[in-house]
């Protein structure tokens, strides 16, 4: 229930602060820039093992993407956009503490015709403590966008996204 509280206080405020900001042309460099947040660890965050659990990443992802996602929004100036997950995968290399300050990552690093590929680093100390990546569709009304809509034409896939997709579709084709 914190999170979803946060959550909407960290919308209002990025709202507030784009509406300060003179519009910019969308560039493919603003699309692509890194998206850094910090996060304070806090009793609401902590699992049973005393140690960030597995899910909170996934939240502080979402977070990242909401506020690069208003951020092209804002540029654009299309209201109605979300996103959706449709792939996602972690890897956890160091246990998060209690209180610990956190600076969370987010790019872009790859498009097709339909996807938008994110990797996303977490640090504490300035020192790498999970890695992650999300595949997402972006959504209006009318339908799936495309992300030629935010100046990414064409595709820009890396060896590491095309060999995750081929990943992807060889567990669904098991999975039947």
């Amino acid at each position: 229930m914190n999170m979803l509280v946060r959550f909407f206080i960290m919308v209002s405020l990025l709202k507030q602060q784009q509406k300060q900001q003179a519009m910019v042309h969308m560039s493919l460099e603003l699309v692509t820039a890194p998206t850094l947040r910090d996060y304070r660890i806090l009793p609401h965050d902590m699992g049973f093992r005393t140690h960030l659990p597995n899910y909170r990443y996934l939240s502080f992802i979402e977070l990242n993407i909401t506020h690069w996602l208003l951020a092209c929004c804002y540029q654009t100036n299309r209201k109605s956009l979300r996103w959706i997950i449709a792939m996602q995968e972690m890897i956890y290399l160091k246990e998060v503490k209690f209180l610990d300050k956190m600076s969370v990552s987010s790019q872009v690093v790859g498009w097709d015709n339909k996807y938008v590929y994110f990797t996303h680093q977490f640090f504490v100390k300035n020192q790498l403590v999970a890695v992650g990546m999300t595949k997402v569709v972006l959504v209006s009304k009318q339908g799936a966008c495309p992300p030629s809509d935010f100046n990414m034409i064409g595709e820009q896939l890396t060896d590491v996204i095309t060999t995750w997709n081929t990943h992807q579709t060889a567990v669904k084709s098991t999975s039947s």
